[in-house]
């Protein structure tokens, strides 16, 4: 996904990115969020083995980021776990599913709000305003209206045919290797210390395999030495691990856990919430009232703080979509919250009565509060 506001030249660097596959230009690329996502799911299972682009992600009003935003998730969904809609005929038989068969690229103003899972199925690179070398850009632009990257990309198709792909053998020999080679650059980034979601490793070692291909390619028509290939390798590498390091930041804010928590701050800095001291005695408790907290605590009452948490995104046009129960096992197993005999609750005395709260530890709470957007 290709990240930036406009004026940033993300169209123009996806028309330029597939020039490889035929001509195109920033104002013609093959689909946009304009259209159905079942028609963009339709053209996702026909563009086989070639790269596509799904331009302009720019709700204009709520109503339509809530289309929009529906559009992107399914198209992420579809892509990041290769599956099609089941459908039947109307006798009821089923029709065969129509997975994506190639790549995408998005192009947006903004992130959509999709959630963890959503997001952790595309891979973002952000652009601002002067990071596109516009000397470089037409350089290539001139190439690619001189069909040069498309001669380029039939090269490589050839020389992987005849290299890799000569016959069952070498193929059969070439997809264990890809394998081998896909696991090893997983475990790799896994040993990174980069904490990420289990999505993250595999798409980053797909795009060092993609890599390695194209330089073993340029290798072999004697466009790089030995000593370049390594070099541009180990770049590469870097600069992925570094965008993987934001990607995997981006993913946590996601977090239905972690939305819930600035969400709540967010509530009690404004006044549309307030928590009571839990060892003093009260004789009025606020409509706006969610709980309690003491020096190491907030006590909340976990149906009503849930409800105030998902109205506020309502108001903002955000997602939260959690159920109650699904946030406070979500809570539990990410240890944000004390549990106690299995259930993630917990009685705790408050002015002279036994009250089932949530309890929030504030030193965590106040981290994930206070950690950049």
């Amino acid at each position: 996904m290709l990240i930036g506001k406009t004026g940033s030249r993300k169209s123009t660097l996806a028309a330029l990115f597939l020039s490889f596959f035929g001509r195109f230009t920033g104002a013609e690329l093959p689909l946009s969020f304009r259209d159905t996502a079942n028609s963009i799911l339709h053209h996702a299972f026909s563009l086989k083995d070639v790269l596509t682009c799904i331009d302009d992600f720019h709700p204009a009003g709520r109503q339509e980021e809530a289309r929009l935003t529906a559009t992107a998730q399914s198209v992420m969904r579809a892509y990041g776990d290769r599956t099609g809609k089941g459908r039947l005929r109307a006798d009821a038989s089923p029709l065969e599913a129509r997975p994506p068969q190639g790549n995408a690229i998005v192009t947006a103003e903004f992130p959509p709000d999709i959630g963890e899972s959503g997001t952790a199925r595309y891979f973002a690179l952000e652009l601002r305003e002067n990071d596109v070398d516009l000397e470089a850009l037409s350089f290539f632009q001139r190439e690619a209206v001189n069909r040069s990257l498309q001669r380029c990309m039939y090269g490589f198709l050839e020389w992987l045919r005849a290299c890799c792909l000569r016959d069952a053998e070498t193929e059969a020999r070439f997809i264990s290797s890809l394998r081998s080679r896909f696991e090893g650059e997983r475990t790799a980034f896994q040993k990174s210390g980069i904490l990420c979601h289990g999505r993250l490793p595999e798409t980053v070692s797909w795009l060092m395999l993609g890599m390695e291909l194209l330089l073993a390619f340029l290798k072999a028509k004697q466009m790089v030495t030995d000593e370049e290939k390594v070099e541009i390798e180990n770049k590469f590498r870097l600069l992925l691990y570094r965008l993987a390091a934001r990607q995997a930041e981006n993913i946590t804010q996601d977090k239905p856990t972690h939305k819930f928590i600035r969400k709540l701050y967010a509530l009690l800095e404004s006044g549309q919430a307030c928590v009571l001291n839990k060892n003093q005695p009260h004789d009025y408790t606020p409509q706006n009232c969610i709980g309690y907290e003491d020096e190491t605590f907030f006590y909340l009452h976990a149906d009503i703080a849930h409800k105030a948490v998902r109205k506020l995104c309502d108001e903002q046009g955000e997602a939260f979509t959690i159920t109650a129960k699904s946030l406070l096992k979500a809570l539990a197993e990410e240890r944000l919250i004390e549990t106690a005999s299995g259930q993630n609750t917990k009685s705790v005395r408050i002015g002279g009565r036994s009250k089932r709260v949530l309890c929030l530890s504030k030193a965590l709470a106040q981290r994930i509060a206070d950690a950049p957007m």
